[in-house]
C-alpha cells in the first residue's frame, strides 16, 4: 500500500541532456537523486562513454536514445574525436564554424526524439539542460513545467560593470574605469571576430531544427526560440560565488556541485585498493577530462615537472589518469626520456600510478589521502574537487578552461600553468590560448607553492562550505518539487522592485520633480532676474 501511494504521489519527469560528460553527469546525478518519481532520461549514446547507466537499477528509472542504431555510438564517438580535435588546435571563436555543425546535429536528433516522446507520454515535468534551445518552447506548448540545468553561468558580456570572462577581467580590474574602459573595446572587437563566423552556422542551425508532423509541427521557428514567453527554472550547479556574483531573480538558483555522497561507493579495483592504503595527503591526483588532447612537447614539460616534484618530496605519490591518445603520448615520452633517475620515478609502482581509462574521480577526490588536483579545470571536475576540498593545479585546454584558471587563481583555491597574455595580445586576438607553452620548472614550483599551504587550504574549504550549504541535489529536487506545485510560475516571488516601470524603479520621476523642475525654474528665474539687471544698469 505504501509503495503505491508512493507512486501514484511520484512525478513523471523527461530529463533531456547531450552526451557529453561535462552536461549529462551533472543531470545524471538529479536524476538519480529523484529516486521517489518516475523518470525518464532522454540522451545520445555518447552517454555511455561518461555514466554508468546499468549500475543504477530502479523500476522508477527509462532511459531512451537519440539514435537507436547499432552504429550509433561509434558514429557519435567519432563525432566527438572531430570535435576534440578542433578545439585543441583552434580559439575558441576561430572553432565556430567547425564546432556548431556537430552541435546541430547533436541537437537536432535529441529534438526530435524528444518530440516524439512527447507525442506519446506525458510528464509532469522537463529536466533539460539548458545547451538544447528548444526545449523551453516545447513546454511553452505542452503547458509543462521546464526546469533547466547549467553547469556554468557566466557573467553577461554586455554589463560592463561585471567581468569578462573572454577578456580575463577580474573583479579587482572592474574596480578601474581603465577597465571598463577596455570592457566595451574588447566586447565590440569579440562582436567583430565572432559575426562573420557565427551567423551562417545559425543558418544552417534554423534549417535543421525539426519538423516533426503533429502538435509540434511549427512550434521551432526563430520566431519562438527567440521571443518565447516560457519561464523556466534555471538550476546552476556551481557556486554563486565562483565568477561574480550577479543580478538574479525568482527563477535562478545556484545550488553548488551536483553531487551525492550518499551514492558514492569505491569499487573493488586494485586503483581504489591503492589510493585508500596510502597516508593523509599523500597523493597528488592528476586527470585531465574526456575532450582535452596533450601535445608531445606540453606532455614532456608535465612529466619531467611532475617527477623532479617527487623527487624533491620524498613522501609525495602520484596518481595520473590518462585516457585514449592522452596515454600513447605519456608511454612515447617515457620511452624518449634519457634520465634513468627520472624513469626510476615513473616505474616505482609505490609512488608512481599511472590508469588509463575511466576512473571513479568523485570517489578519488573523495579520500583523505588525495591532498591536490591537477586538472584542465573543466567545470565539473573543478566543483568536483572544490566540493572535497582539494586545491587545484590547473592545465586548461579550450573554451571556458582558461577563464575558469584565472578564476581559480583569484580565489586563491590554486595555481595555474596557464599564464594569460597582456591585454593588448588578448585584444588582438581574443581568447585564443590554445597554443600556450608552460616549463617543467613551472611545474614543479606551482606544485610546491601548493602542496601543504594553509593559505589555499582554508579557501577551498570555504567554497566547499559554500556549496555544501547551497545544497545540491536535495535542494534541487525540492526546487522542482515545489515548482511543479506552483505550475511553473514564480512571479509571486519576484521583488516588488522587478515590477516597477523602468522610470520608478530608478527613481526618474521623483528626480524630475525634486530636482530637474525647481533646477529649471530656479534657471529661468536666475536667468531672469540677471536680464532685468542688465536693462536696468543699461538703462
Amino acid at each position: 500500500m505504501l509503495i503505491y501511494l508512493a507512486q501514484t504521489n511520484a512525478l513523471n519527469v523527461l530529463f533531456i541532456s547531450v552526451g557529453f560528460g561535462g552536461h549529462v553527469t551533472p543531470l545524471f546525478e538529479l536524476a538519480k537523486a529523484m529516486q521517489n518519481h518516475n523518470v525518464t532520461f532522454l540522451t545520445s549514446k555518447l552517454a555511455q562513454s561518461y555514466v554508468n547507466f546499468d549500475a543504477f537499477a530502479s523500476p522508477s528509472f527509462h532511459i531512451i536514445y537519440s539514435n537507436d542504431s547499432s552504429d550509433a555510438f561509434l558514429s557519435e564517438k567519432k563525432r566527438e574525436e572531430e570535435y576534440m580535435s578542433i578545439v585543441a588546435n583552434q580559439s575558441m571563436f576561430d572553432s565556430v564554424p567547425f564546432v556548431i555543425p556537430i552541435f546541430v546535429e547533436i541537437i537536432s536528433s535529441i529534438l526530435n526524439k524528444t518530440i516524439r516522446t512527447l507525442m506519446n507520454e506525458n510528464f509532469d515535468v522537463i529536466v533539460s539542460s539548458k545547451a538544447i534551445i528548444g526545449v523551453p518552447v516545447l513546454c511553452q506548448k505542452m503547458n509543462i513545467p521546464c526546469v533547466t540545468q547549467s553547469p556554468i553561468s557566466m557573467p553577461p558580456v554586455f554589463d560592463f560593470n561585471l567581468p569578462n570572462v573572454f577578456a580575463l577581467t577580474t573583479t579587482n580590474d572592474l574596480t578601474r574605469f581603465s577597465s571598463r574602459l577596455y570592457n566595451v573595446a574588447f566586447t565590440l572587437r569579440m562582436i567583430i571576430k565572432l559575426l562573420p563566423n557565427i551567423i551562417p552556422s545559425l543558418n544552417q542551425f534554423l534549417q535543421s531544427l525539426p519538423q516533426v508532423p503533429g502538435p509540434f509541427h511549427d512550434s521551432l521557428t526563430i520566431g519562438n526560440l527567440l521571443f518565447s514567453k516560457a519561464k523556466c527554472l534555471d538550476l546552476i550547479s556551481m557556486p554563486m560565488r565562483f565568477y561574480v556574483p550577479t543580478y538574479s531573480n525568482q527563477y535562478t538558483k545556484y545550488l553548488g556541485a551536483f553531487v551525492d555522497e550518499t551514492l558514492i561507493v569505491g569499487e573493488e579495483t586494485d586503483l581504489n585498493q591503492w589510493v585508500k592504503s596510502k597516508p593523509r595527503k599523500s597523493i597528488l591526483y592528476a586527470a585531465f577530462g574526456s575532450t582535452s588532447l596533450i601535445p608531445y612537447n606540453r606532455m614532456l614539460n608535465l612529466i619531467i615537472g611532475l617527477t623532479n616534484f617527487l623527487l624533491q618530496t620524498n613522501d609525495t605519490l602520484l596518481l595520473l589518469a590518462l585516457r585514449s591518445v592522452n596515454f600513447n603520448t605519456y608511454q612515447a615520452i617515457v620511452k624518449d626520456l634519457h634520465s634513468d633517475e627520472l624513469k626510476n620515478v615513473l616505474n616505482d609502482k609505490h609512488r608512481v600510478r599511472i590508469e588509463e581509462g575511466f576512473v571513479q574521480q568523485k570517489w578519488i577526490l573523495q579520500q583523505d589521502s588525495v591532498n591536490i588536483f591537477l586538472s584542465h579545470c573543466g567545470m565539473g571536475s573543478l566543483l568536483e574537487a572544490l566540493y572535497f576540498s582539494k586545491p587545484i593545479v590547473c592545465m586548461p585546454f579550450n573554451m571556458e578552461q582558461f577563464a575558469n584558471a584565472i578564476t581559480v587563481v583569484n580565489l586563491n583555491i590554486g595555481k595555474s600553468l596557464f599564464i594569460p597574455p597582456s591585454a593588448w595580445q588578448s585584444f588582438i586576438d581574443p581568447y585564443n590560448f590554445v597554443q600556450y607553452t608552460f616549463t617543467s620548472d613551472s611545474v614543479t614550483k606551482n606544485m610546491m607553492a601548493l602542496w601543504m599551504n594553509e593559505t589555499h587550504e582554508n579557501a577551498v574549504k570555504l567554497m566547499s562550505l559554500e556549496m555544501k550549504y547551497a545544497g545540491g541535489t536535495k535542494r534541487a529536487v525540492q526546487e522542482i518539487e515545489f515548482f511543479v506545485e506552483l505550475n511553473g510560475d514564480l512571479d509571486r516571488f519576484a521583488s516588488f522592485q522587478s515590477t516597477l516601470p523602468f522610470y520608478q524603479r530608478y527613481m526618474l520621476d521623483l528626480l524630475f520633480v525634486y530636482i530637474m523642475l525647481p533646477g529649471t525654474i530656479l534657471f529661468f528665474m536666475i536667468r531672469r532676474c540677471c536680464r532685468r539687471s542688465i536693462k536696468q544698469k543699461r538703462d
